[in-house]
């Protein structure tokens, strides 16, 4: 391993030359130099790559392997293979970061000797040209108590399952990563949760730094937002995602938070799932209903889900396929915000009434002391 190279940067790229620009200025322009950045050109058609050798040629620690179309996992595989840095960041491609990134976090994870830090991401709609909140990127879950400090999953098992499992906002020790013997899934949607919870749980020395260092861009056609039959493989992830937990032998304390977990990624993926697709989807989640546990989801605990979250789960048993499933969850969505709201509505009518009431009797109760101070100037 190249002792100078203090981060290896790999940056996944496939077909995004409208915003491949924005990510290499904010790579190349870092205030810690001592970086190498490895492009991966997964089969791009694009002229992605005529613009790495752009700046290829004008940086020497850019490096650019060309390779046919792996899809994300195999990207970044590669480019771990190649990587020779003491710490490794993902970027994708069509994201982008804060210039001073790589020096805090290497000198942070430096100083502490860390496995892993974790820090916070902004997300940047490219519809709306606007920054938006996105309670699935950051780390708020996370106590401030725990900033500049070293812990590890037990110490934060009260909200294991709220923090983030996104690659992109994680710098990772080398060495770390090589004695895991850490590979991303390849040829499969949702790499980043199926790689988040067996790194963490090996993870000794752990962090966080609340600092927005990572711009993620949304677009239409992302991954996170198509809907085709790679996202058939959250069912596999899941079963390893559960998997997993029994084997450290902390499933069964942690299972009800777990079931919450397994259902809101089902309807992660279902929602944006193209319309020919559902019917199958809805199927493999009642195949897999006893599998993944969701037999054994408590009533008691289930009312303190998110209503959307409720309401899906509940109707899966009760469709029969995709579109008889949308009717039935759409419709008992709406039907929770009507009496929501209603209840609301409700709710301030009486506050309205009782403020009524109460100045009703401050005018009384003005006019009475009113009629006393007369009567006593009178006499």
């Amino acid at each position: 391993m190249t002792s100078n190279v203090k981060v290896s940067v790999i940056v996944p790229v496939y077909n995004v030359e409208k915003y491949l620009k924005d990510c290499l200025d904010s790579v190349v322009n870092q205030t810690l130099e001592d970086i190498e950045i490895i492009c991966v050109n997964d089969g791009s058609t694009d002229n992605s790559l005529a613009i790495l050798e752009e700046y290829a040629e004008k940086d020497s620690r850019i490096k650019i392997i060309t390779q046919e179309n792996k899809g994300l996992g195999g990207a970044r595989n590669t480019g771990l293979y190649h990587a020779n840095g003491e710490y490794i960041s993902f970027i994708d491609s069509d994201d982008w970061i804060e210039l001073n990134t790589f020096e805090e976090l290497y000198n942070m994870s430096k100083n502490l000797d860390l496995d892993m830090l974790m820090f916070q991401m902004k997300v940047f709609n490219i519809e709306t040209g606007e920054f938006i909140e996105d309670q699935h990127n950051n780390i708020d879950s996370i106590d401030d108590s725990l900033i500049g400090t070293v812990f590890n999953y037990k110490d934060v098992f009260d909200v294991l399952f709220k923090i983030p499992h996104s690659s992109v906002n994680k710098l990772y020790k080398h060495s770390f990563l090589k004695k895991v013997n850490f590979k991303f899934l390849e040829g499969v949607y949702y790499e980043d949760l199926a790689s988040f919870f067996p790194l963490f749980f090996n993870a000794e020395r752990v962090s966080i730094l609340k600092k927005h260092f990572y711009i993620y861009r949304i677009r239409s056609n992302s991954i996170t937002t198509s809907g085709d039959e790679g996202s058939f493989a959250m069912f596999d992830i899941l079963k390893d995602f559960q998997r997993l937990l029994k084997e450290k032998n902390i499933y069964n304390d942690c299972m009800q938070e777990a079931l919450m977990f397994t259902v809101i990624n089902l309807k992660f993926v279902y929602l944006r799932l193209n319309e020919s697709y559902k019917d199958k989807f809805l199927q493999l989640m009642k195949d897999n209903y006893d599998l993944l546990d969701l037999n054994k989801v408590d009533d008691d605990y289930v009312m303190k889900w998110h209503y959307e979250d409720r309401i899906f789960y509940q109707s899966i048993i009760q469709s029969n396929n995709g579109h008889e499933f949308d009717l039935i969850f759409n419709g008992n969505c709406n039907k929770f915000l009507a009496n929501h709201y209603e209840g609301l509505v409700n709710q301030l009518q009486n506050e309205n009434q009782r403020l009524l009431e109460e100045i009703n009797i401050l005018k009384n109760n003005n006019s009475s002391f009113k009629n006393k101070f007369k009567s006593i100037f009178r006499n």
